[in-house]
């Protein structure tokens, strides 16, 4: 599940330069983590801007679904999320029993944590 949250994370937040494309997961009105946090987060009058704009491919609409995620302090919930999951794979992988097991784990997850 953390690798499939980043990822959504990284398609808003990220540099399109280093993530090599363009995040589309708003405007193709995508079930992401974002969204799903956001109708969590947000109170009446945010929702109704999420649903007026949320899911159309226009760049005003893109952008005041960015600002309302700003708002919502998503990054910061991100980086949350992203440390807790972490000390929780770190704590599982170190309660396998086999040492080789463990290694391969350990190195899957040191390429995916905090990718950019």
């Amino acid at each position: 599940i953390y690798f499939q949250v980043q990822d959504d994370y990284l398609d808003c937040f990220a540099d399109p330069e280093v993530l090599g494309k363009i995040g589309t997961d708003i405007q193709d009105f995508k079930c992401s983590w974002l969204v799903v946090k956001a109708l969590e987060l947000c109170n009446e009058e945010q929702k109704k801007l999420l649903y007026e704009n949320y899911g159309k491919d226009d760049s005003e609409c893109i952008a005041k679904i960015k600002a309302l995620y700003n708002d919502l302090k998503l990054e910061e919930v991100f980086l949350e999320y992203e440390k807790k999951s972490y000390e929780k794979l770190t704590s599982s992988i170190a309660a396998h029993p086999s040492k080789a097991v463990q290694a391969v784990l350990h190195s899957f997850l040191g390429k995916i944590y905090k990718r950019q």
